[in-house]
């Protein structure tokens, strides 16, 4: 059976369908040496400046990248003192500890004891503080260190004050290495 059209159905072939599908235009290629038209973007040589890490600095700027902290082991009069470097709720801390002797010659002792409370993880092995509920929020803890380490002498206090800040010094040191850091 052959199809009828009738007046109110539209032809199958309308004069926009037979038109030929219009092609895209092809860029126009001038005949002659490929290569004289090339760009080059950047260096194709290495730089002559590059950074070697050795192991140990390798590991220190992963951890500190991922992890948050530096950690280190040091000796002090004898004793092994595992220290950290502090971040920034450490140093609000140790801010709102040395407030009360603000104006007073005790407070460069009083940033050294916060900063060592904040700091020190572990003495011989044996954590500074071990808190004994999960009750006691950081600033307990913080606190119950700074207790401990007010029995401290200053010599032994003021040597482990600069071990930690020297955790920072040393990563930023690498970080400049690494050009991450402007020095």
């Amino acid at each position: 059976m052959a199809a009828r059209l009738t007046a109110t159905e539209p032809p199958l072939v309308t004069p926009e369908a037979s038109a030929p599908i219009p092609v895209p235009p092809q860029p126009f290629v001038e005949d002659g040496p490929v290569e004289a038209d090339r760009r080059v973007v950047g260096s194709l040589e290495p730089e002559e400046n590059v950074t070697e890490l050795s192991g140990e600095e390798r590991a220190l700027f992963v951890s500190l990248m991922t992890c948050g902290k530096r950690t280190k082991t040091i000796e002090v009069l004898g004793h092994q003192v595992g220290i950290e470097s502090l971040n920034n709720d450490d140093d609000l801390r140790i801010g709102m500890y040395t407030k009360e002797y603000r104006e007073s010659d005790a407070y460069a002792r009083a940033v050294h004891i916060g900063t060592c409370a904040a700091g020190i993880r572990t003495i011989d092995g044996r954590p500074l503080y071990s808190p004994l509920s999960s009750e006691d929020g950081p600033e307990g803890v913080f606190q119950a260190k700074v207790d401990k380490l007010l029995n401290f002498y200053p010599i032994a206090i003021t040597e482990i004050y600069r071990e930690i800040l020297k955790l920072d010094v040393e990563f930023a040191e690498l970080a400049t290495k690494l050009g991450k850091l402007k020095g």
